[in-house]
């Protein structure tokens, strides 16, 4: 099972190389790497769209760089800082951020140069695209479809594919009615306004993908936010 973003598929791609210089023959990949920009142009073609800015993520960076997101402050006027993972990297790319929005500022930005360069990891870059081409369509939780968002294998290297070995059938799983990652994502709703937040939609039982990754908003604000928001009207009520 391959999955991940730009971050995790130079090592699937390496691992097929291998797997056919081998000349392995009972080993095949279920490709569902997916594609960063596609999906953050999606969420701001959105009419509703309520972001401000984008912290750029530091681990998809790594690989494709700074210059993918250029179009994001020339075609939308959004600043995006790139930022790594530490509590002091997220800080700074936020100061970075409002520093731009204060100043009417809109440029990409990269806080995280100690890992990540402009143009990005040119090899990595380079094994992708000796395996992998860009699917027509892929279907996102939350989002939908978006064209050209997804990665799947070669013709040149079908032999390692799942989908061709076994006519994997193509089922659709629906996105939970109740669930509103979708709005979370857009900035449309904090996680907390969503019907289901912290009740039925927890860590341990998440519905929308915004729960069901650690790093997603929901998660995030269930494990910290939701403590800071219990303690605001108290501190006002003693002020």
């Amino acid at each position: 099972m391959a999955i991940g973003f730009e971050t995790t598929a130079p090592s699937t791609a390496l691992t097929v190389l291998r797997a056919a210089a081998e000349g392995i023959s009972n080993f095949s990949i279920f490709c569902n790497h997916v594609t960063i920009i596609p999906a953050i142009k999606a969420i701001l073609d959105s009419p509703d769209l309520r972001l401000d800015g984008f912290i750029g993520p530091g681990h998809v960076s790594t690989v494709i760089g700074c210059r993918p997101y250029e179009f994001i402050c020339q075609h939308f006027t959004k600043p995006l800082v790139v930022a790594g993972f530490e509590p002091l990297d997220i800080l700074q790319a936020i100061a970075m951020l409002l520093a731009q929005l204060t100043q009417g500022r809109c440029a990409v930005e990269n806080q995280y140069t100690r890992v990540v360069s402009w143009d990005g990891n040119a090899k990595a870059l380079h094994i992708i695209n000796q395996v992998m081409e860009l699917r027509p369509y892929f279907e996102w939780r939350g989002l939908g479809f978006i064209s050209h968002s997804a990665l799947k294998l070669r013709e040149a290297f079908a032999a390692y594919d799942a989908e061709r070995l076994f006519a994997l059938p193509g089922v659709r799983v629906a996105d939970p009615k109740a669930c509103q990652c979708g709005e979370v994502l857009k900035g449309v709703l904090k996680p907390w306004q969503c019907k289901v937040f912290g009740t039925a939609c927890t860590p341990e039982t998440p519905i929308g993908t915004c729960m069901v990754s650690s790093e997603g908003a929901c998660a995030a604000y269930y494990n910290y936010g939701r403590f800071t928001r219990q303690r605001v009207p108290e501190a006002l009520r003693t002020s």
